[in-house]
């Protein structure tokens, strides 16, 4: 059996320990303090030492991979760049949300993002890393937008057998997702994970649509607008907490 850095803990053991966690905070939201009868306490601090040691295996590639991507970016001026791991309890929170997930499989534990400043740079840098790195896949959300509105390039890279993310992102994308974050955290909805009124995605779907219009130099005709207003007037209770209130009453 193959251990991971220094230590004899195979990939199967994180696994496990992935599975148990998620499946204890299941039961906690269930059942609240209950959920330690069900569970013994030393297993559930061990799944969180391993998920915490699989994480921090991410850390060297993940710089690695921030230190080559400004390289990139040096000809691609002005941009922005950042990185981060995820943290410890989003982790967790994925792997409740995706059953089939395993830890070990999931590639965005280390990110790195880009802001450039137009698609035309993003996509040069896109070529560049498809032609010298090691990339697993990639995910163009710019020409297939999510149906939430999200707009996009992603890689998945592999960096001393780790798997990387790297985000790619023209300015008002970035201001985009920036903005459904935040809302998200204020109104204490999981946005992206398709939670919350119809009516919000509604209206942050056609804004993104907005702002891919005005990057390729297009302005929206009357009809478009007006509708993007009503959308707008129908998602404020919503964005501004009332309407979920309500709903939730």
């Amino acid at each position: 059996m193959t251990g991971l850095e220094g230590t004899n803990i195979s990939k199967g053991r994180i696994d496990r320990a992935g599975r148990l966690r998620a499946e204890f905070l299941v039961r906690w939201r269930e059942v609240g303090n209950d959920a330690l009868q069900e569970f013994a306490t030393g297993d559930i601090v061990e799944a969180d030492d391993l998920i915490a040691l699989w994480r921090s295996l991410h850390a060297r590639p993940l710089s690695i991979v921030g230190a080559n991507l400004r390289y990139y970016l040096r000809e691609q001026a002005p941009s922005i760049t950042a990185q981060r791991l995820k943290r410890h309890a989003t982790i967790v929170d994925k792997l409740t949300r995706e059953p089939r997930m395993n830890p070990t499989q999931m590639a965005d534990i280390g990110g790195c993002r880009a802001i450039l400043p137009d698609q035309e740079k993003v996509d040069a840098v896109t070529r560049r890393v498809q032609k010298n790195w090691t990339v697993m896949r990639t995910r163009d959300y710019v020409r297939e937008p999510k149906p939430s509105g999200y707009r996009a390039v992603h890689h998945i890279v592999r960096r001393k057998d780790r798997l990387i993310e790297v985000q790619l992102r023209t300015p008002l994308q970035d201001i985009w997702a920036n903005q459904v974050e935040r809302d998200s955290r204020r109104l204490g909805i999981g946005l992206k994970s398709g939670l919350g009124s119809e009516l919000m995605h509604a209206y942050y779907a056609q804004m993104s649509e907005l702002f891919a219009l005005r990057e390729a130099g297009s302005e929206p005709d009357a009809e478009f607008m007006q509708r993007l207003r009503d959308r707008h007037q129908a998602a404020s209770p919503y964005i501004e907490g009332e309407g979920e209130r309500r709903r939730q009453r």
